[in-house]
């Protein structure tokens, strides 16, 4: 391996996690479990639908970002993954309703990152 840098070495290492875990998370929350979008966010709803799994994926995607930004070239699943983590309002379909879109989205398209 040449000199690769800890952040490269790093970012190699969380996006390696991310993708299945991205996509584990996603069968489960399209199967009708809440809480991998972050919709439900008021403290007394939240805590019964705490999920570690998800609260770990979005540290990872958080991290990628971070990285990928040092490097110039972001991860397009990543951001694709926060943007729908960013989705508000009453017009916004439900977390297993966004689940399928996005995983309908990924048999689609081709994530793979910049290299």
């Amino acid at each position: 391996m040449k000199n690769r840098s800890i952040n490269e070495q790093k970012l190699d290492g969380l996006e390696d996690e991310f993708r299945p875990l991205l996509l584990a998370c996603l069968r489960e929350c399209a199967a009708g479990r809440y809480g991998l979008f972050g919709q439900i966010d008021g403290p007394e709803i939240a805590r019964y639908y705490q999920w570690d799994e998800a609260e770990h994926l979005k540290k990872i995607a958080l991290e990628i970002r971070v990285l990928r930004a040092e490097f110039g070239r972001p991860n397009t699943l990543t951001e694709r993954f926060l943007h729908y983590c960013s989705l508000r309002g009453c017009n916004v379909p439900g977390e297993p309703k966004l689940a399928k879109a996005f995983l309908a989205e990924i048999s689609k398209r081709d994530f793979i990152p910049f290299s």
